[in-house]
């Protein structure tokens, strides 16, 4: 039989020193898809080169710029946009590649912006259903400087994604208002 004490000694043993469990390591698959911000280097150049001091963060004025968890391996602590947060602006001057110190993100004009591309799901759209909605095309920011069209226009019932126009911002995304998003992005760079 124990004793009072040793009864109390590995209670607080328990509390304070929990015993170590297998860390788990999510399945990339199962994260949140990301984005870089404007003016990303290349996904390699960006791990190495960003030092994950957090400038580019506190210059977005949307806060919509993130750094990446531990889940995500080399690239924690880099910054990342997740569009069903929070979509990229598009500032005209970027601030937060302005505030980059170490060139993982460098000032491009807008026209030159490539997060990503669109991606339409009919399946999910309400608007490709007979319902009314038009909010992804309505929002959407980005025109053709060639044609004057938006990156994302009607054509029949349901939006079209004109992909040498968008640049992946994830507004649609954003403002798809179903629960699960008619469109998603695909990041212009691949997971490493």
């Amino acid at each position: 039989m124990r004793s009072r004490r040793e009864l109390f000694t590995r209670l607080l043993t328990a509390v304070v020193e929990p015993p170590v469990q297998e860390a788990r390591v999510p399945d990339p698959a199962m994260l949140p898809e990301y984005l870089r911000p404007p003016g990303a280097a290349g996904e390699s150049e960006l791990v190495e080169l960003c030092e994950r001091c957090g400038k580019c963060k506190e210059a977005c004025p949307y806060g919509v710029i993130l750094p990446l968890g531990p889940a995500y391996g080399k690239a924690e602590g880099t910054p990342a946009v997740l569009p069903r947060g929070g979509p990229c602006r598009l500032c005209e001057d970027l601030p937060c590649a302005r505030a980059c110190p170490s060139g993982a993100l460098t000032p491009v004009p807008i026209t030159e912006i490539r997060m990503g591309t669109a991606r339409f799901d009919p399946a999910h759209c309400w608007a490709a259903r007979g319902q009314p909605c038009d909010y992804c095309v309505q929002e959407c920011p980005v025109i053709s400087s060639s044609d004057g069209e938006k990156a994302l226009r009607w054509r029949g019932n349901r939006p079209e994604v004109n992909e040498q126009t968008c640049v992946g911002c994830g507004l649609c995304v954003h403002i798809c208002t179903g629960s699960e998003p008619a469109l998603r992005i695909e990041p212009a760079w691949s997971r490493l």
